[in-house]
């Protein structure tokens, strides 16, 4: 399962599609059950993932680097839902986490990821994301725009 890097051992990331094609019958036969598109989705086959019964959502955060006014509350507001589709489907198999060169946002999701089930600080989280991804967080002014994020997060 070549670009997949695990921060778990159900829940990868990894670039998307558009950035780098993904083989959906390797994925499948390797456990995949759940992909969630953290960008716009694109040359994402909905239809072929059903087909193979892999679960797809798309909950976008933001593309900008550096962060523009709102995304902020964006973020905010797609994490929740992000960490909620990842502990829906996590204990059935493999979650995979992209955006388009799987880092940023992918990495921001992970991050968030580990703060809710690991219980670490968000800079904690971050650095655990870049040991498993070391390009992680390298787009201009996105680890401190990530940090701001994280340490915004609020679980209910």
């Amino acid at each position: 399962m070549q670009q997949l890097f695990f921060i778990e051992k159900s829940v990868a990331g990894r670039c998307g599609p558009d950035n780098c094609m993904w083989d959906l019958d390797e994925l499948h036969n390797n456990n995949v059950v759940a992909i969630l598109s953290v960008n716009d989705g694109e040359m994402v086959h909905v239809s072929l993932l059903d087909s193979l019964g892999i679960s797809y959502k798309n909950v976008p955060l933001s593309s900008n680097a550096p962060a523009l006014d709102g995304d902020l509350e964006l973020c905010l507001n797609s994490l929740p839902q992000i960490l909620d589709f990842i502990a829906q489907h996590e204990r059935n198999g493999v979650v995979v986490i992209h955006c388009k060169s799987g880092k940023d946002r992918t990495g921001l999701a992970l991050a968030a990821y580990l703060m809710r089930t690991k219980k670490l600080f968000p800079v904690e989280a971050i650095d655990a994301v870049k040991r498993a991804r070391s390009i992680a967080f390298t787009a201009p002014g996105w680890e401190e725009f990530s940090l701001k994020v994280l340490s915004a997060l609020k679980y209910t």
